[in-house]
């Protein structure tokens, strides 16, 4: 599968992305953060912490500064 966000493989950014969530590399806000996982839990493509249109895990996706939602309902943050 690949990322529509990005069109990396979802295995290799999906690593890339719990590494930097987990080392607190390119972190949001805790508003933003709250902001997209509310979103995200509202969306009917969202299936139990997983982002049914991408793949991706959102409790790590959410965090990152440099994601952004596929469906364009939330997006990356420039700091």
């Amino acid at each position: 599968m690949t990322c529509v966000s990005c069109g990396r493989s979802s295995v290799v950014k999906g690593a890339s992305g719990l590494i930097r969530s987990t080392l607190n590399i390119g972190i949001a806000a805790d508003e933003v953060v709250a902001e997209r996982r509310r979103s995200c839990e509202s969306c009917d493509r969202w299936d139990h912490g997983r982002c049914g249109e991408c793949g991706c895990y959102t409790h790590a996706k959410t965090r990152l500064r440099s994601e952004s939602c596929p469906l364009g309902r939330w997006s990356r943050v420039d700091a």
